[in-house]
């Protein structure tokens, strides 16, 4: 049972994963001539992706009927964001050469480990 959650908990996380990416990459296009290109495409992307994730986390995944999700999820959204974004850029400073994209990859790998955590523990938890 454990494992069958997580397994959902992932493919849901790759299917959100692949909404975020494709979004931030077409908006870090859009804005690319912007000074803040990549904080932008980020939260445009981040908020839409989102949306899919809490209602597949909430019905599929979790199994919540705890009214107060919502405010929980999207303040585990905006942190998790505000750190993506800013890890993203303050990389991509330090290493220019490489696609915001590839940087993107590993650090979103990290925060979606703790999401899942407090997600199951905090957010969604059954009362």
């Amino acid at each position: 049972m454990k494992n069958k959650m997580f397994i959902k908990y992932i493919l849901i996380a790759i299917l959100s994963f692949l909404i975020d990416i494709v979004l931030f990459k077409i908006f870090n296009t859009i804005f690319f001539n912007f000074n803040n290109n990549i904080i932008y495409a980020t939260i445009i992307a981040r908020i839409i992706s989102s949306l899919f994730n809490y209602k597949m986390n909430k019905g599929k995944v979790f199994k919540s009927n705890n009214k107060n999700t919502l405010i929980k999820y999207y303040i585990l959204v905006v942190v998790a964001m505000l750190v993506s974004a800013f890890t993203v850029k303050g990389l991509h400073n330090i290493f220019s050469n490489i696609d915001a994209v590839i940087i993107k990859l590993p650090v979103e790998a990290i925060i979606f480990v703790g999401n899942y955590f407090i997600q199951k523990f905090i957010i969604f938890k059954n009362k």
